[in-house]
């Protein structure tokens, strides 16, 4: 079995050859990592200067946003009172309204009945007198005879 002695020395021999490769490539990639680093904090170090204030202005905007919600909030909760404070008022009103009318009708039924009743106090006063002149002027007639 001299082949598989010949083939396992081959087998090591391209898994060196691998393992040298791939050191010799891992340390090419840290080298060229290792340049990239200063490119990469300048990168960083320029967007956090060009972001930073896009940031504040954003946290800026995001509190006045905040303050003009709190504040339409207490401006619509103020309406909301204020209308129900009108709301009772009206009703309030209303009510009161309510007991004038009532208390009107009861006065124009009063009046009304006392309209009635002078009215017919005063045809009935009518009647007298016509019937009174009626017989004053018989009795006059009577006595005095009949002159026109």
């Amino acid at each position: 079995m001299p082949w598989a002695e010949a083939v396992t020395a081959i087998s090591v021999a391209l898994i060196a050859v691998f393992a040298v490769v791939a050191a010799i490539v891992g340390i090419k990639l840290m080298l060229e990592i290792r340049g990239a680093v200063p490119d990469l904090r300048r990168l960083v170090d320029h967007l956090d200067r060009d972001t930073r204030p896009l940031l504040d202005s954003a946290k800026t905007l995001v509190d006045d946003a905040g303050k003009a919600v709190g504040a339409v909030k207490t401006e619509v909760d103020e309406f909301a009172k204020t209308s129900r404070g009108l709301r009772k008022r009206v009703e309030r009103a209303v009510d009161a309204a309510e007991d004038r009318l009532q208390d009107l009708d009861a006065l124009l039924d009063v009046v009304q009945e006392e309209v009635e009743d002078t009215a017919l106090d005063i045809a009935a006063a009518l009647r007298t007198t016509r019937r009174g002149g009626k017989i004053v002027r018989t009795m006059k007639r009577k006595l005095l005879g009949r002159r026109r």
